[in-house]
């Protein structure tokens, strides 16, 4: 790619070769014939241009020096360096020569340079040749040089732009460079080190990162020169240019990719029976490389379910370098073994997936919680398990934490709930108890504060018992109101609740009523004070970890009938009357008023009673003497 301004200047004692034709004018000046355009060429084909026209030249290179750099010079070397190869067709060269002897050419007298311009005149498409390049030379002088420095963290390339502008903004063609890349990085061409020459347009050189790190372009321009040739005819040719730095620029750059692990378990609590799902998302934060272009990444997800209260505590969080096996490992010594397994595939920083849990890594058949507790989800991208661009890119395995608070749920197990009335039916006044058998509660149950990181409710402390009373009021059709309906009823005249009482939310036999006390340490004494029923309902309202509860309103193992007996009809004593004597004569009752009641007939029905009862006793004797 590099075209050197000019070869190195010929060596002192270097004899020119004659130029030719094709690349000079032919005048006549004070009856001699002569030529105006470059007066030979070295060895490297590099033209020479005659700075002394009053002096013969012997065409043998003496020494050699550059001429100072200023804006004079730039442009005249600007001029040299582009119209190097050009030849004589448009006159180019024979204007370049007049140009020359314009800058440098001292001689005077009638063989001097300024009678040989005067004769020149006469050839008007010389000078118009000679202004159009002297128009032109500002535009050949590089005024701006700048790098700029790009890299794409996607794809994991950058581009160093190069600028080498004139004064109205335009680019400069035609100007060697050179670029060194320093840093993990090489341009294109694999190496570290790359040269070209300008276009009119912003050159562009690509390059590759190898690692992570700083990566510095620095590089420099060769900007043309003039060399001044002492000989017989002192000559100038272009030079071989002066070098001038470039700023350098420095860009960070990432190449591993070391994603982000973001997963949320929603909602936080689910029941026994429900399926094991988790979003999950895997995004390059800025700092973990950002995600290759078209990369597809997998990645694995273990599920710990039944796990206790203590677990909340126990975070693992995985070691430095360390794989997805590695921590499963640790994990299976602290005593935690995955139950349930899910994969899901990203092709984009920041996408999330749905995922429900399996019974066995690849199946389809779904796991469902199986019992009450905590559990928690551990995801990992692994390095081995990517394909081989994202393989590459991957420094470690990516691995979430064990028991992450996102990542932690609990599981709310059943109640059973089983009770029994000590007496189902009693009379009015006495003392109704039930004894209530309940399992279902995590043995630690009432320990769980909840709140905090871990986002879970905390364990409620104590279930209900109600007491219903249910009945007609009188005692008349009580029946008409035994419970039937598994719903409580609301309060009316019919339907009244006695009372409420708390006890702890634990496992094992609960005694209400009877004296018993409740949790609180009060004793609870409930007394049937009315006919009806009576109807006890034990009731938890639920919390993170144990799902509600409520005994049935109907259930007959539940309610105590409290029944008035019927007043026992009394039988007369027998009153023995005398043989001998004869009945008195029952008093007859004196007449009442018309507007009055008569008490004839209970004095009547009260006589006759007296005299069935002697009868009776009368004939019980005869019997008995007839059997003797």
């Amino acid at each position: 790619m590099a075209a050197p301004l000019g070869a190195a200047v010929a060596a002192p004692g270097e004899i020119l070769t004659t130029a030719k034709s094709q690349d000079y004018f032919m005048y006549t000046h004070n009856g001699g014939t002569y030529w105006m355009g470059p007066v030979g060429y070295d060895s490297t084909s590099t033209r020479y241009y005659c700075i002394e026209e009053a002096m013969p030249s012997t065409m043998r290179i003496g020494s050699v020096s550059p001429l100072p750099d200023s804006p004079q010079n730039r442009r005249l070397a600007a001029l040299l360096h582009k119209y190097q190869h050009v030849h004589n067709s448009d006159y180019t060269q024979t204007a370049l020569a007049i140009i020359m002897h314009d800058a440098f050419d001292t001689t005077t007298g009638a063989a001097g340079w300024a009678a040989t311009r005067e004769t020149l005149q006469q050839y008007p498409q010389l000078f118009k040749r000679v202004d159009e390049l002297l128009a032109e030379a500002p535009l050949l002088v590089p005024e701006t040089m700048a790098m700029e420095l790009e890299y794409d963290d996607v794809a994991r390339t950058g581009a160093v732009r190069l600028r080498i502008h004139n004064s109205d903004g335009d680019p400069v063609s035609g100007i060697p460079f050179t670029l060194t890349i320093d840093g993990p990085a090489r341009f294109g061409n694999g190496s570290a080190t790359v040269s070209g020459t300008s276009g009119d347009y912003t050159t562009v050189i690509t390059w590759h990162a190898t690692g992570d790190g700083p990566v510095t372009v620095s590089g420099s321009v060769t900007l043309p020169s003039i060399d001044r040739i002492i000989s017989s005819q002192d000559m100038v040719a272009l030079g071989s240019g002066y070098v001038q730095a470039l700023d350098e620029i420095t860009v960070p750059v990432r190449t591993t990719f070391n994603p982000t692990i973001s997963t949320r378990t929603s909602p936080k609590s689910i029941d026994t029976g429900a399926p094991v799902t988790d979003d999950v998302q895997v995004s390059a934060l800025p700092g973990s490389g950002a995600w290759p272009r078209g990369a597809q990444v997998h990645a694995r997800g273990w599920y710990f379910g039944g796990l206790p209260v203590s677990a909340l505590g126990e975070r693992y969080v995985p070691n430095a370098h360390a794989t997805a096996p590695e921590f499963l490992e640790q994990l299976a010594r602290a005593g935690y073994e995955p139950c349930a397994f899910a994969e899901a595939t990203f092709g984009a920083s920041g996408q999330t997936v749905h995922v429900q849990g399996v019974r066995e890594p690849g199946s389809d058949e779904p796991y469902l919680a199986e019992q009450g507790g905590f559990g928690t989800w551990v995801w990992a991208v692994e390095r081995d398990r990517q394909a081989g661009d994202v393989r590459e890119l991957l420094v470690d395995d990516v691995i979430t934490a064990f028991m992450d608070p996102s990542e932690a749920h609990a599981v709310r197990a059943p109640l059973t709930v089983e009770s029994r009335v000590v007496e189902s039916v009693v009379r009015p006044g006495a003392q109704i108890t039930d004894v209530i058998c309940v399992d279902g509660f995590p043995d630690e149950h009432g320990d769980c504060a909840g709140g905090g990181e871990h986002g879970i409710d905390a364990d409620v402390p104590y279930a209900q018992v109600r007491v219903w009373w249910a009945g007609s009021g009188d005692g008349q059709d009580d029946g008409a109101y035994e419970p039937a309906d598994a719903q409580e009823p609301e309060e009316d005249d019919h339907h009244i609740l006695i009372g409420t009482w708390e006890y702890e939310a634990i496992n094992g036999e609960i005694h209400v009523g009877g004296g018993a006390p409740d949790a609180h340490g009060d004793p609870v004494e409930i007394r049937a004070e009315r006919p009806g029923w009576y109807v006890f309902v034990w009731e938890f309202a639920g919390d993170g970890r144990v799902q509600a509860a409520t005994s049935s309103y109907a259930d007959p193992q539940e309610r105590v009938f409290v029944r008035v007996e019927p007043e026992p009809a009394r039988t007369p004593e027998a009153v023995p009357v005398a043989e001998s004597e004869p009945e008195a004569e029952a008093p007859q009752p004196p007449a009442l008023a018309t507007t009055g009641v008569s008490n004839a007939w209970p004095i009547t029905l009260g006589l006759l009673t007296l005299l069935a009862a002697a009868i009776l006793v009368v004939r019980h004797r005869r019997e008995l003497e007839d059997g003797e």
